[in-house]
């Protein structure tokens, strides 16, 4: 009984201390999302002028762009370009290669280490519905502009490369957007026709093999994860400037 009493008042207490410093309790939430289960993958590979490091990043989303809803921090990508319901966004995943220690061409005059091709063929990839169901990957390559301020593809054809397509190009690597997932290296995209919003944790991205240094890898499947809504209490000022 004492020790609940005590408990009671120093909730008031630290509510009176907030209030006195001019902030609110403010209740804040984001809202559940589906994504990636795992971004990250390395790989080590020996080539005929020795060891390569090999990093390979994948996101579903710009992370860094300020919005509430993750699905905010995802492009309408849409090709051909169509009118009516059947205008939806179709599905993606953004990938960033490079070995580590590599030249950044988008910082010119930097130094850094030679790239080391990564051939990606879209034509092998394909998207796991799960129960025996799959959708193939358009063929080509997508790529950014710097016209955009976010890390999205450009659903332009003139922005697709045909497979197969080396990935750590100084192509690749010179468009980076002033708000991106990495600000070192840039970005290429593979597309799959189904609407982006039918994305849940049944899906498996299969991006099947990079080429690296004249050796078959094959990249792990790309588990898509739900992630729940996560709910806090923040901290708001009572007046603005």
């Amino acid at each position: 009984m004492l020790l609940a009493k005590h408990l009671k008042w120093g909730k008031a207490a630290a509510l009176a201390v907030t209030l006195l410093s001019g902030c609110i309790p403010y209740p804040r939430e984001k809202p559940a999302y589906i994504d990636l289960c795992e971004s990250e993958h390395t790989f080590s590979v020996n080539g005929p002028d020795g060891k390569h490091d090999i990093v390979l990043e994948t996101y579903l989303y710009d992370h860094q762009i300020p919005a509430r809803n993750v699905s905010e921090k995802r492009s309408s990508f849409t090709i051909p370009k169509k009118q009516g319901p059947e205008a939806r966004p179709e599905f993606y995943v953004q990938l960033i290669a490079y070995n580590k220690g590599r030249q950044r061409p988008s910082r010119p005059g930097s130094k850094g280490l030679p790239p080391v091709p990564i051939m990606l063929d879209a034509r092998t990839a394909y998207l796991d519905l799960g129960e025996g169901k799959r959708v193939n990957a358009r063929p080509e390559i997508f790529l950014n502009t710097t016209s955009f301020p976010y890390d999205f593809p450009d659903d332009r054809m003139e922005y697709s490369r045909p497979s197969p397509y080396d990935i750590n190009s100084d192509e690749v690597h010179r468009n980076i957007p002033r708000i991106t997932n990495n600000d070192d290296y840039g970005s290429a995209y593979v597309v799959f026709t189904i609407y982006n919003r039918y994305a849940n944790e049944k899906w498996t991205i299969h991006l099947s093999e990079l080429e690296i240094a004249g050796q078959k890898i094959t990249v792990p499947p790309l588990k898509l994860c739900y992630q729940p809504t996560q709910k806090w209490i923040g901290i708001e000022p009572l007046m603005r400037p």
